[in-house]
């Protein structure tokens, strides 16, 4: 039996989502506390924002699975997060 730890994450987008046939978004975040990689899916439908390459997010879901990386290609292991919200991470910057 496996069960799902639900987390919320801020970290920066590795990628833009890419929409599998059956319209889930799918794309990876480095978690700022631990820097951990962490691959997101959420319903196409359900992402409400335009994600790209060092975009800043928030992602609240549910962490389960974790897909090993792939060492030829230089890919961490990553811990599949099934988003329910994601939302931009604004930076707080001092003048």
């Amino acid at each position: 039996m496996t069960s799902n730890d639900r987390i919320t994450i801020t970290g920066t987008a590795l990628a833009a989502p890419v929409v599998s046939p059956d319209r889930i978004a799918e794309f990876p975040v480095r978690d700022d506390r631990s820097q951990r990689e962490y691959l997101v899916r959420i319903p196409a439908d359900d992402l409400r924002l335009f994600v790209t390459r060092d975009a800043r997010v928030d992602v609240d879901g549910e962490a389960g699975w974790t897909v090993p990386g792939r060492s030829w290609r230089g890919e961490a292991s990553r811990t599949i997060l099934l988003a329910g919200r994601v939302d931009r991470s604004e930076l707080a910057l001092a003048a």
